[in-house]
């Protein structure tokens, strides 16, 4: 079962309207939507910000779904020039960049007990992702994606950010679920639509263009799932 992970309501809307869905129960915050496409049964999970509720949610579901496949899906703030607003992040791999236990021995972004750093993406999910954001008229690349809990709108960091891991872009949820799908052995893939430079002004062009860019992704996680079933 294909889960289809975004922090917020927001960012699913126009996906649920062109589907037929039911509600499910849940114990916590997390709002969850069983999903019919076609003759495909699949969930849409709201899990709120943070590596909290989104780690809890995905616990969730997973010990009471079939999960086996997870798509993240929502918007992110540039950390370079050539990642401009509008165009997607389809990323080959994920980081934390907030995570540092650098003093006790381990590598930056390295949680311990955990033998990676940086999470990769599923290279067949890849490829439907692209096809989809071709199909939709987004330009797009495959910049690592740097996941924390926290909104980045400083540019000292952000351009460390850049330096240090040649990251593309910042969120809040991507690597979070790399995490989760890493240790649990589900092929997990990430769509992104740039919705603001993580920069000084970040905050400003986040409330422009926010919601455009969020259309935009759902467009594509849309026709990503004509993709995934009848490929």
């Amino acid at each position: 079962m294909l889960a289809i992970v975004a922090s917020d309501r927001c960012y699913v809307n126009d996906i649920l309207e062109k589907l037929s869905y039911s509600k499910e129960n849940s114990p916590n915050a997390t709002d969850v939507f069983k999903c019919n496409f076609k003759e495909h049964e699949f969930l849409i999970l709201v899990t709120g910000y943070g590596k909290v509720n989104i780690g809890s949610s995905l616990r969730y579901i997973c010990d009471n779904y079939p999960i086996k496949v997870i798509l993240v899906t929502g918007t992110a703030g540039s950390v370079t020039d050539t990642n401009d607003i509008f165009s997607a992040i389809i990323p080959k791999s994920c980081l934390q960049f907030d995570v540092d236990f650098m003093p006790n021995g381990y590598y930056a972004g390295q949680i311990p007990k955990i033998d990676k750093t940086v999470y990769k993406t599923n290279e067949d999910l890849i490829d439907c992702l692209e096809k989809t954001a071709n199909m939709c008229g987004t330009n797009y690349s495959n910049d690592l994606l740097a996941t924390s809990d926290m909104f980045v709108t400083n540019y000292n960091l952000s351009s460390s950010i850049r330096r240090e891991y040649n990251a593309g872009a910042v969120d809040c949820e991507a690597a979070s679920v790399g995490e989760f799908a890493y240790i649990n052995k589900i092929p997990y893939a990430c769509i992104k639509i740039i919705s603001n430079f993580a920069n000084n002004n970040g905050i400003k062009q986040y409330n422009l263009y926010d919601e455009e860019s969020s259309r935009i992704s759902q467009r594509i996680t849309y026709k990503f799932l004509k993709e995934f079933y009848e490929a």
